[in-house]
């Protein structure tokens, strides 16, 4: 609530400020006035600055009297730092900050996403998974570089899709990659390698060999894919769909913990994996 009333009163500031004929001009919002920066686990207490009996200081020492704007916004702000604590924890690390892009089917983000996901088909199920597949558009943030919250994963993917085990014919797999191959962004994947050039699927291996008609395929991917999500329709073309409740946000958070706990850091590359030509 307080980020939306936030919200709602930075657009009454700008609406009464346009209507007045204020001019406004752009500002870079990384701290360089008043010292306030993101707040993570280690800088929580001093991140906001802080509070006399007289006046609210910022971390840069700009001080303002009790009863101003930015006094009862840095207030607001304070007020629920406590319940924000448990989202600060830091729980594992990254090598270098991961973007996120549907134009480019083979980054290091969306190729370690739909790797996590695909070795968590072969355990979860009990059987080996062949391909994964998830969408971009389910992976809303950057994965930082440095240190990596719970905040950070809660919202790299903040909505319920949950996990899926689908039996696949070879050739209904076959159409899978033409319909990727002709949709704009064709979404995160592994156990695949994969050539499109104008849209038009070129050739494609599943675990490096052809993709053979009449064999039964594992796939791990999402519900949300199921039936129309990003326009595809994995269920429609599955023999036999298995879902679960788990969800893909918690197969995540698993799986950075477990890298942390064994003292490892998080990393990823491009593979060509999947290579577009226009």
């Amino acid at each position: 609530m307080v980020k939306n009333e936030l919200i709602i009163a930075l657009a009454l500031v700008v609406a009464v400020g346009c209507s007045s004929g204020i001019d406004y001009k752009l500002v870079r919002m990384d701290g360089h006035r008043s010292g306030v920066v993101c707040l993570t686990a280690e800088n929580m207490d001093t991140g906001l600055g802080s509070f006399t009996d007289t006046s609210y200081v910022m971390p840069s020492g700009a001080a303002f009297e009790l009863d101003s704007p930015a006094a009862h916004v840095a207030s607001a702000l304070m007020e629920v730092q406590p319940k924000m604590r448990a989202l600060k924890e830091v729980i594992g690390h990254s090598a270098r900050m991961m973007m996120n892009d549907r134009d480019n089917p083979d980054l290091p983000l969306g190729n370690l996403i739909a790797d996590i996901l695909k070795a968590f088909g072969t355990k979860h199920f009990g059987v080996p998974m062949d391909f994964a597949i998830t969408n971009f558009g389910g992976i809303r943030v950057p994965m930082p570089e440095g240190a990596v919250t719970l905040e950070d994963i809660n919202s790299m993917f903040p909505f319920k899709n949950y996990m899926c085990y689908c039996k696949m014919k070879g050739t209904d797999l076959q159409e899978l990659f033409h319909q990727l191959a002709g949709t704009k962004a064709f979404q995160a994947t592994s156990g695949a390698t994969v050539r499109v050039k104008k849209h038009e699927l070129e050739s494609v291996l599943v675990g490096g060999e052809p993709i053979d008609p009449e064999r039964i395929y594992n796939v791990t991917t999402i519900d949300f894919l199921l039936d129309g999500g990003d326009g595809l329709r994995i269920g429609a073309l599955s023999q036999d769909v298995v879902l679960t409740h788990v969800l893909v946000k918690d197969v995540i958070l698993d799986y950075v913990e477990s890298m942390e706990a064994e003292g490892k850091i998080i990393d990823s590359a491009s593979d060509g994996r999947v290579i577009m030509e226009d």
